[in-house]
C-alpha cells in the first residue's frame, strides 16, 4: 500500500504486528517519519533480526545469521581471505575486542575502507527485509548499547529496496491508485528528493514528472520499462514524493530542503580555513585518522576520548582538549574533499566537548573514576571463557546450501529443495541460491508449467543480479528443454560471458546449435 500521512503515524504507534499487513517498507518509514527511538524485532520461520532506531534513523541490525556478521560478508564479498579472517578472529574473540579494530590494526584495511565496509554491511542486513513477504514484528523500547556510529538514511533505504527486491506483484497491486492519473512531483514531500541518490535512469523519470505525466507518458519519454518505473514510483510516492496532480495544493510552493550549516561553537576561537585543496596522501591521512576516532569514540568514555589518565591535572585536560578541538573542528572540513567529512567531524568535535566538560566538573569526574573501577573489577573477576564467549547457535545458509547441492548433484531433487530453500530463505539477496532451486524445481518436476515458474523465479535472480552467470545459464537450460531455442541461445551466450572460464554454458550452446 502507499500509506496516507494518518496510516503512518498509526504504525509508529503499533507495539506488534504481522509483516502480511504491516510490509517492512511501511514499518520502516512510518518509524522514520516520526522520529521514533525504538527497537523493531522481525521473526520470520528460525531467523531472527533486531533492528535499532535513534530517533527514526537505523543505527544498528544484528540477527542470528552467520552470513550478516562483518567476516563472513567481507569474505562472501572478496574483501577479506578466508586465512585472513580466521587469524583476525582468533585475536579479536582472545583479546575481547572489535573484529574491525584487528583487522585495521594488521593492515588488512583502513579506517575508512572499514567505515565503508560496515556501512555497506548494514544496509545489506537492512535491505533483506523487503525480501520479507511474511513474519511478525514487535516493537519496544528496551534498547540495547549500541557503539557504532553508523547510520542509514532511511529515503535511500526504500528507494534501493523496492528497486531491488520488492514483489512485482506486491508493487503492481500497490500502485493501482496510481495508474491512468497524471503524476506530479509533491512540493512539500515527507523527505526531499535531494537527499536520495538516483541513478541516471530514475532520474530520468523524476525529470519527466516536472511536468504532469502519467504512467503510460513517463515510459514514452524516458523509455524505461513499465516494471522498472512503477518501482521507482511507488518508493517515491511512499515517501510522498510523488503524488496525483489533483492532491497538489494550489498554489503550493516546495520549501527549502538544503540543510543550514552548523553553527559554529562559540567556545572556540579559530580562522576558518581557506578554500584550498589537499594533495591525495594527506587527505587519504587526516580521513583515515578521523574515521580511526570517529569509529571507535560511541564506545569510549571521557578519559579515553581524550586520552588522559584518570589523574591527570587540569591543565593536562585542557591540552588534549584543545588539541583535539583543534584536530577535529567541523569548521576546517569545509573545503574540498574535506567537505565530506564533515559531519563526521561535527560529531568528533561534540563528543570531546562533552567529554572536557565531565571531566572538568569534580563530581562527575569523581563518578566516572568510580565506575570505570567497578567496570574492571567486573572484567577481572569474569571467566574468561564466558567474557570472549563467541555466539555459536547462527543460522549458515551457505553450509546448507551446499549440503543441498550435493543432493541435487546426486539426483534427489526433492531432498535438495528443502535444504536450498532454506539456504534460499536465510539469504534471499543471494542470487545464485534463487537460481539453483529454481533449476532443481524444475528438475524434479520438468514440465512445461514449471518450466515457466522456475524461469519467472530465475528472471527474478537476474534482475536482482544481472552479473549472476549460474541464473542465465540455468534459464538456457529450462528454455531449451521447453522448446524456446532463441530464448536459450540468448541465455547461453550472456552465461559464456559471466562464467568464463566454466565451459558448461559453452558445451550446452553447441549442442543447441548441433540440434539446429
Amino acid at each position: 500500500m502507499i500509506p496516507t500521512r494518518q496510516q503512518l503515524e498509526e504504525v509508529s504507534r503499533l507495539r506488534e504486528g504481522t509483516l502480511q499487513d504491516v510490509p517492512f517498507a511501511v514499518l520502516t518509514l512510518a518509524l522514520a517519519v516520526h522520529q521514533r527511538t525504538i527497537v523493531l524485532e522481525l521473526h520470520r520461520n528460525q531467523v531472527e533480526k533486531k533492528v535499532v532506531f535513534d530517533a527514526g534513523v537505523p543505527v544498528d541490525c544484528r540477527s542470528n545469521l552467520v552470513n550478516e556478521t562483518l567476516g563472513r560478508f567481507m569474505v562472501g564479498a572478496g574483501r577479506l581471505s578466508e586465512d585472513d579472517f580466521t587469524a583476525a578472529f582468533a585475536q579479536s574473540a582472545s583479546r575481547g575486542v572489535p573484529l574491525g579494530e584487528v583487522l585495521v590494526e594488521k593492515g588488512l584495511v583502513t579506517p575508512f575502507e572499514l567505515f565503508r565496509i560496515l556501512q555497506q554491511n548494514l544496509a545489506r542486513k537492512l535491505l533483506d527485509g523487503f525480501t520479507w513477504r511474511e513474519g511478525r514484528f514487535l516493537l519496544g523500547a528496551d534498547i540495547p548499547n549500541v557503539d557504532s556510529p553508523l547510520k542509514v538514511r532511511v529515503p535511500q533505504l526504500l528507494v534501493t529496496g523496492i528497486a531491488r527486491f520488492a514483489a512485482q506483484q506486491d508493487v503492481d497491486s500497490s500502485i493501482v491508485p496510481l495508474v491512468g492519473k497524471p503524476l506530479a512531483l509533491h512540493p512539500t514531500p515527507l523527505f526531499p528528493l535531494d537527499e536520495i541518490k538516483l541513478s541516471a535512469r530514475q532520474t530520468a523519470v523524476t525529470d519527466a514528472l516536472k511536468k504532469p505525466k502519467r504512467l503510460d507518458e513517463i515510459a514514452a519519454s524516458t523509455e524505461l520499462s513499465y516494471d522498472e518505473i512503477s518501482r521507482l514510483l511507488y518508493a517515491l510516492a511512499m515517501l510522498g514524493v510523488v503524488t496525483p496532480a489533483d492532491q497538489i495544493p494550489k498554489g503550493a510552493v516546495a520549501v527549502a530542503t538544503a540543510a543550514p550549516a552548523p553553527p559554529r561553537p562559540p567556545s572556540v576561537v579559530d580562522t576558518p580555513r581557506a578554500d584550498v585543496t589537499i594533495d591525495p596522501a594527506s587527505f587519504d591521512r587526516t580521513r583515515n585518522d578521523l574515521m580511526q576516532r570517529y569509529l571507535s569514540f560511541r564506545r569510549q568514555d571521557a578519559f579515553e576520548l581524550l586520552g588522559v589518565a584518570e589523574d591527570a591535572p587540569m591543565p593536562a585536560i585542557q591540552k588534549a582538549f584543545l588539541e583535539a578541538s583543534r584536530k577535529f573542528a567541523p569548521w576546517t572540513f569545509t573545503s574540498g574533499e574535506l567537505q565530506s567529512l564533515s559531519d563526521k567531524a561535527e560529531e568528533l568535535y561534540l563528543a570531546t566537548s562533552r567529554a572536557y566538560a565531565q571531566l572538568a566538573d569534580s563530581e562527575q569526574r569523581t563518578s566516572l573514576i568510580h565506575n570505570r573501577r567497578t567496570l574492571r573489577e567486573e572484567r577481572r573477576t569474569q571467566d574468561a571463557s564466558s567474557r570472549y564467549k563467541v555466539k555459536t547457535d547462527l543460522l549458515d545458509p551457505e553450509v546448507q546450501f551446499r549440503k543441498g547441492k550435493e543432493l541435487m548433484n546426486a539426483g534427489k531433487y526433492r531432498e535438495a529443495i528443502a535444504i536450498i530453500e532454506f539456504a534460499s530463505d536465510c539469504d534471499a539477496q543471494n542470487s545464485v541460491y534463487r537460481g539453483e532451486l529454481a533449476y532443481c524445481r524444475f528438475l524434479f518436476s520438468p514440465t512445461l508449467v514449471t518450466g515457466n515458474q522456475s524461469l519467472r523465479e530465475i528472471q527474478e535472480a537476474i534482475r536482482i543480479d544481472p552479473a549472476c552467470g549460474i541464473a542465465h545459464f540455468y534459464a538456457g537450460e529450462i528454455n531449451a528443454a521447453v522448446g524456446s531455442r532463441d530464448q536459450a541461445e540468448k541465455s547461453y551466450r550472456a552465461a559464456i560471458k559471466l562464467m568464463a572460464p566454466d565451459r558448461r554454458p559453452i558445451d550446452a550452446l553447441k549442442a543447441l546449435e548441433r540440434k539446429k
